[in-house]
């Protein structure tokens, strides 16, 4: 019988490795370019510069660039910060997404 720690249970979705722009927002004041790393269907982990005006659990909008040349489309939705790592970037837990988003996602990850 094996047993998943809490760090394992968070590795369930599988993932895809992809370089793309992304946008964290915080509410219509702070905007934040990075880098999209590394990408689920519920998850994704976003490289910057800086993270300094971000918390854990900090409700944020995001948005990531389907192409990397192109601004739209886009994904586009609400998350909630769940892991932040001084100096490389944060991970974020989707909570809300329109359709169009989350079909868009969907495409990315195949």
């Amino acid at each position: 019988m094996s047993y998943l720690r809490k760090s394992d249970e968070q590795r369930l979705e599988s993932r895809v490795g992809v370089e793309l722009p992304a946008k964290i927002s915080v509410g219509s004041q702070l905007t934040i370019d990075g880098l999209l790393k590394d990408l689920s269907s519920k998850s994704a982990f976003i490289t910057m510069k800086s993270t300094v005006y971000l918390k854990l659990n900090d409700e944020v909008g995001f948005s990531i660039q389907c192409s990397p040349v192109h601004a739209e489309p886009a994904v586009h939705g609400q998350a909630r910060i769940s892991r932040i790592v001084v100096g490389e970037g944060l991970a974020i837990y989707f909570t809300a997404m329109d359709d169009s988003s989350t079909r868009r996602l969907n495409g990315l990850l195949k």
